[in-house]
This record gives structure tokens, sequence and C-alpha cells, in this order.
């Protein structure tokens, strides 16, 4: 009851603040109404990263699994064994075939048909560490890639799309310098 209180407070307060802030009357008032977004759990709060060279070995069943992507709060890996969701399994982390993370525990958070997605659970500090170095390399190799030629450098062709565009709009672009990035 004491947040309802608080957040009309605070909505009237802001609404009388605009209404005089625009000069309105009273009688020309603005209705501004305050709902509160549901509670949806987001399907990832973390920026995943694809990955191609890990494995995560789980003890209970015994299987083998290729990792598909990570991410600072969990792992996607694909696997024909059935993990029903919410179980906690215990898992080892494998990274270039050698064992990084062991008593990883991971909890299953959704199952599609092809990926299993897992959240990491009661990661000790160091656990933490090493998870977060693994992804910042993954990104460092993702950026690596994007700029190593591989794919053409598009900057310029979008600067002078930009500018036709502001021409055509009738705004005179600030300088026609091209720059290097």
């Amino acid at each position: 009851m004491g947040k309802e209180k608080k957040k009309s407070g605070l909505v009237s307060t802001l609404k009388t603040k605009l209404d005089r802030m625009l000069g309105r009357n009273t009688d020309e008032s603005l209705n501004i109404d305050y709902r509160p977004q549901k509670e949806v759990p987001a399907a990832r709060r973390a920026f995943r990263i694809d990955v191609d060279n890990m494995h995560v070995i789980c003890r209970i069943p015994r299987v083998k699994c290729k990792i598909t992507d990570i991410s600072a709060s969990g792992i996607g890996f694909a696997s024909s064994k059935e993990f029903p969701v919410g179980t906690v399994i215990d898992a080892v982390l494998i990274w270039s075939g050698k064992p990084v993370l062991k008593n990883l525990k991971l909890k299953i958070a959704r199952r599609t048909p092809k990926v299993v997605g897992c959240e990491f659970t009661d990661l000790e500090r160091s656990q933490d560490k090493v998870i977060s170095k693994i992804v910042l390399a993954a990104q460092k190799r993702l950026i690596q890639k994007k700029h190593s030629g591989k794919r053409p450098d598009t900057t310029e062709e979008e600067m002078a799309k930009e500018i036709e565009a502001q021409k055509k709009r009738g705004i005179a672009p600030a300088s026609n310098k091209k720059f290097k990035i």
C-alpha cells in the first residue's frame, strides 16, 4: 500500500510539473496512468558469444556435449539426452580439449529440440573469473574476425548514403570531408 501511494504521488507530482511547464490550466490536465510492467523473466540476461571449441561433460547423465554459445550468466549446448527444465547438473567445462572448470553447477533454464539453455548457479569467485575471461577472449576473437578484412568495411558507403539522404531532405551536411574511422 505504501508503494502505491508513492507511485501515485510521483505520477501526480510529475503531472503537475508537466502541466506547469506546458502552461496548462487544471481543466486541461493531461491524464497519466502508471502501470508497472509484469515481471516476465528475460530469456537472456547477458550477451552470448558463439563458440566452436568448447564442450561440457555432464556427470549425471554422463554425456559430453558441444557448447554452442556462452555468456557470463550461462551456456547453451547441443544434446541428444533429455534434460528436464529446472534440474541442476554437475559438469566440467572443456576448452580446446582441456578441462577449464570442474564442479560447475548448471541449472537447466530452457530446452529446444536442438539446444539446452543453462544458467550458472552457485559460482565460486574463481569460477566466475574464469568464465569472464573465456567470454572476454571469445569477444576479442569475434572482434578480430570482424576487423580482419574478411568482411569489407562499409562505413564510407553508409556515410555517403546518409549525406545523400540529408541532401534530399534539404539538410546541408556539416562537412564534405571524409573521415577515416
